[in-house]
């Protein structure tokens, strides 16, 4: 009986430290318990947002990127519902032709800053100018345009252009556009008429030769799209039906992704492409830094 009763106690002596080293500890299941060292912390609640549209050319399969800033890989602070603050990187899987799928970075403290995206080595792949980034008041009620950057990184181009609505003019009525040639080819810039979805009454603009740009300032229509209404179509010179058509129309709120208007415009002619389009393949000639490839204002 002595044995026994000794190790009764002995166990009764051990249950309550076994119990207390199997209470559970309540974990964040992803993330970082603190910001982890030599990133910068976005937590700028009236900070300002930036657009990011990379045009890479990538395997299909997902490779993972990350924005910086001045530097710095971007982690943003997340509080659970259960009260558990974490950090995190701001992590961009992409996969195959790029362009036409912007991203963005909130939260951005007020100021002139440098945008860079890396791949998962550090390896950068587009690195821009400084660009001023004001603050951004409410996101989910956005006014004016969010300053954006494209960058190209394909068929050994690396490029990146800046776009900033504090340069656009005071006609809020108008859009500055700048094409810039990507192609081996001239292009054409042409103003034509719209109806029942064909051009017409075409008339120049300009030609566009390798590497080069072209600027116009064109005016909006407030008209559905499915109203005779004039657009920008750009082709090649050697064949027009390589082409892309920018709607000049001016439906008002383009929405949270590009802010609430876009006044300043570059169109990237980067040739033809094959974009996936929700899981279905379509071909594309051109992008634009207000909309994608999409002909104008979102619906």
């Amino acid at each position: 009986m002595t044995p026994a009763r000794a190790s009764l106690l002995l166990l009764t002596a051990i249950a309550p430290l076994a119990l207390a080293a199997c209470d559970t500890v309540k974990k964040p299941l992803r993330g970082y318990d603190k910001q982890p060292p030599g990133t910068l912390l976005l937590d700028d609640e009236a900070g300002g947002t930036v657009m990011i549209w990379p045009m890479f050319d990538l395997p299909q399969a997902d490779q993972i990127f990350r924005p910086r800033l001045d530097g710095q890989d971007i982690v943003y602070k997340w509080t659970s519902q259960q009260g558990f603050v974490t950090y995190d990187y701001s992590n961009w899987p992409m996969r195959g032709w790029t362009a036409g799928l912007p991203g963005s970075m909130g939260a951005i403290e007020p100021g002139t800053h440098v945008v860079e995206v890396v791949d998962s080595a550090g390896e950068s792949w587009g690195r821009s100018a400084p660009l001023a980034i004001p603050a951004g008041g409410d996101p989910y009620n956005p006014t004016g345009q969010y300053p954006a950057v494209v960058f190209a990184n394909f068929d050994d181009r690396v490029a990146a252009w800046n776009i900033d609505p504090a340069t656009q003019d005071a006609d809020t009525a108008t859009d500055e556009i700048t094409v810039t040639n990507l192609v081996d080819r001239d292009l054409v810039v042409e103003r034509c008429q719209i109806s029942s979805g064909r051009s017409s009454a075409c008339t120049p603009v300009g030609t566009v030769a390798p590497g080069a740009d072209l600027l116009t300032v064109e005016r909006m229509a407030d008209l559905p799209p499915k109203d005779d209404h004039q657009a920008l179509v750009i082709h090649l010179a050697s064949d027009a039906n390589q082409s892309y058509q920018r709607d000049l129309l001016d439906r008002g709120g383009v929405g949270f992704n590009f802010g609430s208007t876009c006044q300043v415009e570059r169109i990237v002619v980067h040739g033809t492409r094959q974009v996936d389009n929700y899981g279905s393949t379509i071909t594309r000639f051109a992008m634009s830094s207000c909309y994608g490839y999409v002909s104008g204002p979102i619906q």
